[in-house]
């Protein structure tokens, strides 16, 4: 059993390790210490080493139970980290969503952020584009639109319909901080699930409330840095090889500036609309 458990372990990803199974098995722990405190003796240490010890005591006298403990919570680990990923996905679909609930009324009020670019653009008399303005309900949201409003601005073509194509044309050296920007964003996605989760034991143990509160306030950060930063990236990309991925189709840029004609050229080709 130990050789095969040996084995099993030279086998694990280190990214698989640190990414889901070590924040699983913290979780496990938390949720055991949750279930044996509860809320009515939330940081009764003395309780809690003395339920440790009947475990400790249990497990040694009957060793094949230990193997299906640890089993246990490897397994737990394991779907815990399923759960975290699947979670934050949902949250992300959440804060990229182009809906509000209350229709207009939020993007009208004076706390909007809409209204504060607006009023901060008109005290410093900067003029102000309505496609770049505010109109989604996160600040994430935004910011993903942003690259397609302004891409559009400035070349008249979609980033949608770029981006896909432009990767094929980057080289490694290129490819490396836009792939590295994207799998930070992912690892706060997922750290969003786990606040989730977290909060979750909060039902049980409201200390984990806290603990799940401090995770997802240090995502958002994650989030906005890592977002902003994979946006820029993208747009960056888009600003240097445009001419290349346009040469490439067979529809080369003749002047300094994309011209309107030209842009629609390019999204026909890349929309397969065919001719005209």
């Amino acid at each position: 059993m130990i050789g095969l458990l040996t084995e099993v372990g030279k086998r694990v990803s280190g990214r698989w390790m640190t990414a889901v199974l070590l924040p699983g098995v913290l979780l496990v722990a938390v949720g055991a210490v949750a279930v044996a405190l509860g809320h009515t003796r939330p940081f009764d240490l003395e309780h809690l080493a003395a339920a440790a010890e009947r475990a400790g005591r249990d497990l040694a006298a009957r060793p094949g139970r230990l193997v299906v403990v640890v089993s246990a919570v490897g397994v737990g680990a394991g779907l815990a980290g399923t759960a975290a990923r699947g979670l934050g996905l949902l949250a992300q679909w959440w804060w990229l969503r182009e809906w509000f609930l209350t229709g207009g009324l939020i993007t009208r009020s004076r706390w909007s952020r809409r209204s504060r670019t607006l009023a901060a653009a008109r005290r410093t008399g900067t003029p102000t584009v309505a496609a770049y303005l505010p109109q989604r309900p996160t600040w994430l949201g935004d910011r993903a639109r942003l690259v397609e409003a302004r891409v559009r601005a400035q070349y008249h073509v979609s980033a949608a319909l770029v981006w896909p194509r432009l990767w094929l044309l980057l080289d490694e050296d290129a490819r490396q901080p836009v792939t590295d920007a994207r799998t930070r964003y992912g690892e706060a996605v997922a750290l969003v699930g786990w606040g989730l989760l977290y909060l979750a034991l909060g039902l049980r143990w409201w200390p984990a409330l806290l603990v799940g509160a401090g995770v997802l306030l240090t995502a958002w950060r994650r989030l906005r840095d890592t977002l902003g930063e994979l946006a820029e990236l993208i747009e960056s990309a888009i600003d240097l090889r445009l001419r290349d991925l346009a040469a490439a189709l067979g529809l080369p840029l003749a002047g300094a500036e994309v011209s309107a004609s030209e842009g629609r050229a390019l999204d026909d080709r890349l929309g397969k609309s065919g001719p005209t």
